[in-house]
């Protein structure tokens, strides 16, 4: 684990660890779901769209790192 780091994140200050800072992308698995439709909130994942809006509420980050419901974007498992 990195230094705990203090930085604005969406007008907030929030604090991080310093080396996952900016990186939840990369860990979480909604952006490898299939499920995750960001750009159309009816047919997007409902776990993905309920996490985020706690996030939003909250001002947290929270990447998923395990979900009973993931689907491949390429259709294989």
């Amino acid at each position: 684990m990195g230094q705990i780091v203090k930085y604005e994140h969406h007008g907030q200050q929030v604090f991080t660890d310093e080396t996952l800072k900016g990186k939840h992308r990369d860990y979480c698995l909604c952006f490898q779901c299939a499920r995750l439709d960001i750009n159309d909130p009816k047919n997007n994942c409902p776990i993905a769209s309920r996490l985020f809006q706690i996030c939003i509420e909250e001002n947290l980050t929270t990447p998923v790192f395990e979900c009973p419901k993931y689907k491949p974007k390429n259709g294989k498992e």
